[in-house]
């Protein structure tokens, strides 16, 4: 079993053909505006000396001055293939969105779009049109599906309403249909979203603006809908939370007992730094048990503690790429006859090809596998935030 895929992992967009090793393709637009901006930083330095120079100790300063020079954050958030060897894709710089497409034989970048009022997301180029779908973004909680000619025009929206429309996906055998997730949201009297429902997978003739809900569940989140040509649906399938947090004795209690120990972690912190400082060693040293970060990923807007996840799920799983949700995120397989399979657990992203091929991500690992199927393990990294097939065409 043999997949072309591109992946997301930590904000860099990766590809990985057959049994090729995997390429690491980064965006000149995005080191350019980072080396730009640590110019600017270094041009500026002296405007911004510290006043405490002379009551820190030397070795703490240079280290102060060293993490002051950030470069600015700068992530792929959403990729799709294209025809002829090109992916495109979405670049976040600070609060700037812009899409992208790259030839992947010739390494060449060139910019469609870019916007810093709304983001763009969940990228997918329609099979036939020189065009693509996408999400739009915007400030007020909201988003829409658009769809974008690959000449780079605005984004034409095709959804609206109070309400988050996400991840479209043209249909296979369709020339103008696509699925998506949609949300409805309520909002209290200043204008501030306080909740939504469940996530749905819709239906939308883009042509004739024609609608329908084709699956629901009040107690689940449906996400990342695709619709193969036999009619299978498939889609993520998550319990589903609200947006409020329930307050609970017992959180409360658990928060009240944990206070002490906080403070103690956030003492030993202060004085593990001044003791490199004056030292250069840590208190603790190598060797010794040491305190793992907390590690949060937003994934399809709830915040997850990954590193909590990953502890949980080892239990279930390989011990070295365990999920980094929660197992009860499953990925289903919807036949139009009614009969629904789970085809993996613990899922973040997936891609289905025209053979019923499927490939997923559990955060940590890339799997392949088919309905029925056994998954294979075909590469670990971490965290991995997106995978997609890929034609045979594109060049290594």
């Amino acid at each position: 079993m043999s997949f072309n895929f591109a992946y997301l992992a930590g904000g860099k967009l990766h590809l990985k053909l057959g049994e090729s090793s995997v390429r690491t393709l980064d965006s000149q637009f995005g080191q350019d505006v980072q080396e730009r901006t640590l110019k600017s930083q270094r041009r500026n330095a002296w405007k911004d000396k510290n006043p405490m120079a002379g009551m820190i100790p030397q070795a703490f300063l240079q280290q102060m001055q060293t993490t002051g020079e950030a470069k600015l954050p700068v992530a792929i958030r959403s990729v799709s293939p294209g025809r002829s060897g090109q992916l495109l894709y979405t670049l976040a710089v600070g609060n700037v969105t812009g899409v992208f497409t790259l030839d992947t034989s010739q390494a060449k970048e060139q910019r469609l779009f870019h916007h810093s009022d709304f983001a763009v997301q969940h990228l997918n180029v329609h099979p036939q049109q020189p065009e693509f779908a996408c999400t739009v973004m915007h400030q007020d909680g909201s988003a829409n599906i658009a769809v974008m000619s690959m000449d780079g025009a605005r984004p034409r929206e095709i959804t609206a309403g109070d309400s988050i429309d996400l991840a479209p996906r043209w249909i296979q055998g369709s020339m103008k249909a696509l699925v998506f997730q949609s949300a409805g949201i309520a909002r209290n009297q200043e204008g501030l979203l306080l909740e939504q429902s469940p996530f749905t997978i819709e239906k939308l003739d883009v042509q004739s603006g024609a609608m329908d809900t084709i699956a629901e569940h009040p107690k689940f989140d449906l996400l990342a809908p695709k619709m193969a040509a036999d009619g299978s649906l498939y889609y993520i399938r998550r319990p589903y939370q609200t947006r409020q947090r329930r307050w609970q004795i017992l959180t409360a209690l658990q928060d009240i007992v944990l206070v002490p120990f906080r403070l103690l972690k956030a003492v030993y912190e202060w004085l593990n730094v001044f003791t490199q400082s004056y030292t250069g060693d840590p208190l603790v040293k190598s060797g010794q048990p040491q305190v793992q970060a907390k590690q949060d990923l937003l994934i399809w807007g709830n915040r997850i503690d990954s590193s909590a996840e990953a502890e949980k799920n080892r239990r279930f799983g390989d011990q070295d790429s365990p999920a980094l949700v929660p197992r009860s995120w499953q990925l289903i397989c919807q036949r139009p006859d009614g009969e629904v399979q789970v085809i993996g657990e613990g899922v973040i992203s997936y891609d289905v090809d025209a053979e019923g091929g499927v490939v997923y991500t559990n955060g940590s690992a890339i799997y392949a596998t088919h309905p029925g199927g056994i998954p294979k393990r075909l590469l670990r990294d971490r965290p991995i935030e997106a995978v997609v097939l890929v034609a045979d065409d594109y060049s290594s």
